[in-house]
């Protein structure tokens, strides 16, 4: 065994200046550029051994390509194997094109090993069945290769990340890598249970128990013994690149060489047509008149190579490795000040770059991030995924409508009873957060208390509590004693005298409570006998309660007559229509309002027109309002989203 560096001048490749970066910043060229400009090749590493078709035991020999372990970042790296061509007669695993493969692979990030096989001899080929005996003792080498680099058993540190190995080869070495991808066990030609057999895939070479499943194919000219070993389970990706006028390994069916002693394959026509009626991802770049081998002059590469090798780099990276970035979760509307969070599922193996447009970020923690959005417009997040591989994911950008919005105050009058240390209360938006809240009271039984809130649109629930569990009364008994008792749901009108316990204790009142907006409008009422809460719901839109009606048209006149507004369909499903009457010029906006508050849509009015069309196709289904603001006048109508 030796090891050398080399640095082959490869037709189409240019070494780039060093450009690798750690994979924790989501930027990273490796896979699409050649960034690595130092590769350590070591030469004639011992994979196992084999007895050959000469009954000899053979050692079995690899070359290893990587990136300079100076120049390396990651722990485990992308392994592809190649298989060099002869007709299983010939052939060696430093023939020019395994090494430009190899070389120029390991510059775009991987690492590659060129493996040697068992050769057979011209003479043995006169005989039937010796060249599927020949192709499968090369199978049974390339498997046992693989399994010595994912052992590493002298702890070369060859870093396998077992999720991508890939094979490839030329010509016989393309048949090599087709059938250690697709072809098992129970698929072996029949030829190979001949005395002496073969026996299994796995069961020569060497020893090493180390199962592994391909990741995808590279077949340059390559063919398969039967296209039914092309399985939709194992579902393998290939890169099928093959000439239509190839007289050594047919571009459709028939034998090698157009020799009948030779067994029937089926090359590129039958392959890719089994691979497009099973929905297996596969590139199929078809040549005319170009021959075998057609990058080949001798043993140096030719002006076919640079096209060919794009085709193999560049669908092992938009096949295999690319991948989409996740889509963060989170809220799309917010107000301007609003702290939201997103996130996208846990990935341990897998680093998350945020960007943010129109916000601040408050934390982050990779899989999620706190942002607080900064001026009403359009604010943007932005995800990258970077795998432990150093693939960077197609980045995920949301919009977030921030929104100016307002809050406006609404008023709590409290009317205690005789003990208003017994009474708290608090109000609680559409996502469950406390927005406001109030008591226990001290003072005076039987005294008035005044509580001011401002709050944004959209919907709230009132919760009045009495610690006691009697609500707002002064005594809640079922016991027998002079006057009128009150017992647990019995309605009494806030502020009527009530029976004590008895002569003892003199009478009191009920207590009670008003909530009411920004025009005095009640929000909500309540008070007098309940139990522990007493629970009331409301909403507000633009600072006031929207007017709820069983018909479709509702005008909300603040000063004059002249606005109105009507939608239709109601339940909608698919479009809104909304017709309005806007009579006085003014600067007029029509807004639809989700349950949150949160404006959906906006846009100005025009006194020329009276019917717009929404697509609320995309909405979630629930409730929402249309809002029509003009001037001083404001109309809203409710609309449910089906």
């Amino acid at each position: 065994m030796k090891k050398i560096y080399i640095s082959l001048a490869v037709s189409l490749l240019m070494c780039l200046p060093n450009m690798e970066a750690q994979p924790t910043d989501c930027v990273s060229d490796r896979y699409q550029a050649p960034i690595f400009n130092n590769i350590q090749r070591t030469n004639d590493i011992t994979y196992g051994s084999a007895v050959n078709v000469s009954g000899a035991t053979q050692s079995l020999e690899l070359d290893f390509y990587a990136p300079a372990p100076a120049d390396e970042y990651l722990a485990k790296r992308p392994l592809v194997v190649m298989f060099f061509g002869g007709s299983f007669l010939g052939g060696d695993k430093q023939y020019a094109d395994m090494v430009a493969w190899c070389d120029s692979l390991s510059r775009y990030g991987y690492v590659c090993a060129s493996v040697e096989y068992r050769l057979d001899n011209a003479f043995n080929f006169l005989f039937p069945d010796q060249a599927e005996r020949a192709a499968y003792r090369a199978i049974q080498d390339g498997r046992a290769a693989i399994r010595f680099l994912l052992e590493d058993p002298n702890a070369f540190g060859f870093n396998i990340d077992r999720d991508h190995i890939y094979v490839g080869g030329n010509s016989a070495g393309a048949i090599t890598a087709i059938h250690i991808a697709y072809a098992d066990d129970s698929e072996r030609p029949a030829a190979t249970y001949a005395a002496p057999d073969q026996g299994c895939g796995d069961c020569s070479g060497n020893t090493y128990v180390q199962p592994f499943t391909i990741a995808g194919v590279i077949d340059l000219w390559g063919a398969i013994f039967d296209p039914q070993m092309i399985d939709a389970a194992d579902n393998v990706p290939m890169v099928v690149v093959h000439s239509d006028d190839d007289t050594t390994v047919p571009y459709n069916t028939g034998p090698p060489f157009g020799v009948g002693l030779f067994p029937t394959v089926y090359g590129a026509i039958p392959m890719v047509a089994e691979m497009t009626a099973l929905n297996i991802c596969h590139q199929f770049y078809p040549y005319q008149g170009v021959g075998h081998s057609f990058y080949l002059s001798g043993n140096s590469m030719n002006g076919f190579w640079p096209a060919v090798f794009n085709h193999g780099q560049t669908f092992l990276y938009d096949k295999t490795l690319q991948f989409d970035s996740p889509v963060p979760a989170g809220a799309l509307t917010a107000c301007v000040g609003d702290t939201e969070t997103y996130s996208v599922p846990a990935n341990a193996d897998s680093y998350f770059c945020w960007n943010v447009v129109n916000g601040t970020v408050i934390s982050t923690n990779n899989e999620q991030i706190t942002v607080q959005w900064n001026a009403a417009g359009t604010g943007q997040l932005e995800l990258t995924e970077a795998s432990c591989l150093d693939v960077i994911g197609t980045a995920q950008t949301i919009d977030i409508e921030v929104s100016a919005c307002s809050c406006a105050n609404v008023d709590l009058a409290i009317q205690h009873d005789g003990f208003p240390n017994q009474n708290s209360w608090d109000i609680v938006d559409a996502n469950g957060a406390v927005v406001a809240l109030g008591g226990p009271y001290g003072g005076p039984a039987y005294g008035n208390t005044a509580e001011i809130a401002c709050l944004p649109d959209g919907c709230y629930t009132l919760n009045f509590y009495d610690s006691l569990g009697n609500g707002m009364c002064p005594f809640n008994s079922v016991a027998a004693s002079s006057g009128i008792f009150i017992t647990p749901g019995t309605l009494i009108t806030p502020g009527s005298v009530v029976a004590t316990l008895g002569s003892v204790v003199t009478p009191g009142l009920c207590g009670s409570y008003t909530l009411t907006d920004a025009l005095g409008g009640t929000l909500a009422s309540g008070g007098g006998a309940f139990s522990g809460t007493q629970v009331s719901t409301f909403c507000l839109s633009g600072g006031i309660a929207p007017l709820w009606h069983d018909d479709t048209e509702v005008a909300m006149k603040l000063h004059t007559q002249t606005t109105a507004l009507k939608v239709y369909p109601n339940p909608a499903h698919h479009q809104l229509t909304v017709d309005y009457v806007l009579e006085i010029s003014g600067t007029a906006q029509l807004r639809i309002i989700d349950m949150a508050g949160k404006t959906i849509q906006e846009l100005p009015l025009s006194v020329n027109v009276d019917e717009l069309q929404f697509d609320v196709s995309d909405l979630v289904p629930g409730m929402y309002f249309v809002q029509l603001m003009n001037g001083d006048e404001l109309v809203t109508e409710k609309f449910v989203k089906q």
